[in-house]
């Protein structure tokens, strides 16, 4: 079922409240606007806020409920994320990559990003997960805040014309239930093929924040497990399973 709002604090929240009310696996909320939207938690623990113009992009928060421990839920942030492109790339011909772990991207510009939460039970079991996607759809050029325009983008950007946002919801929930269920049945094997089409760090220059600590190197790609590997400037590699990255601009 998707539900359909005019404007909310959060399409998150929604979900999550549905979640522990027993709402049903696919579940879908999806918002024309979001006055509290909000991404991946500071290292410092406050959230950013989420650039979130009424009419113009897609919120919205798919309910999963996968039958696997809480130790492999982190794993369903990417299995969305190929999720989204999948669906994206299938109607438009861009160059969308999955940033990870969980930010989606046309060439250098961000189009878009993904927020999964938990919900637990009382024993730390896993019940449910909200997958968060908020994707710049129709946004104009004019529109970006000056501060974002060198990384921000849309598909009206892009396309260089107007999207039909219904048209993208539907398959956008299908695709990303779908690969969340394969993973949740074949673990990371599922996710190859389209980490395989997905996953464009391969060589990338990246700033990493581990914790507070940073440095710099260059991406080698996912792992097996879903970790990304850093070559670092003394040829070590570093194995990221949280933390910070991101994509050094190379000089011309």
């Amino acid at each position: 079922m998707i539900h359909l709002f005019r404007e909310v604090e959060s399409t998150n929240d929604l979900a999550l409240a549905a979640a522990r009310e027993g709402s049903n696996h696919g579940d879908c909320w999806v918002a024309d606007a979001q006055t509290k939207g909000r991404g991946r938690r500071e290292l410092g623990g406050e959230r950013r806020t989420w650039f979130s113009p009424s009419g113009h992009s897609i919120y919205m928060s798919v309910l999963l409920r996968p039958k696997i421990e809480t130790a492999r839920a982190a794993g369903l942030t990417l299995a969305a994320g190929i999720g989204v492109c999948e669906a994206i790339k299938h109607n438009a011909d861009i160059d969308i990559w999955l940033k990870w772990p969980n930010d989606i991207f046309v060439g250098t510009r961000k189009l878009g990003g993904i927020l999964t939460e938990a919900v637990t039970g009382a024993s730390g079991e896993l019940e449910a997960v909200v997958a968060g996607v908020g994707l710049n759809i129709n946004v104009p050029a004019d529109m970006v805040p000056e501060d974002l325009t060198e990384i921000m983008t849309s598909m009206r950007i892009e396309l260089d014309q107007p999207q039909d946002r219904m048209e993208v919801i539907f398959p956008l929930r299908e695709s990303i239930v779908a690969w969340c269920d394969a993973y949740a049945h074949k673990g990371w094997d599922a996710l190859k093929p389209g980490l395989e089409r997905y996953d464009k760090s391969e060589g990338l220059a990246v700033e990493v924040n581990d914790h507070g600590k940073r440095a710099d190197g260059i991406a080698r790609g996912i792992d097996s497990e879903g970790r990304l590997q850093v070559e670092l400037s003394d040829g070590t590699i570093k194995s990221l399973s949280t933390g910070e990255v991101q994509i050094v601009p190379r000089c011309s």
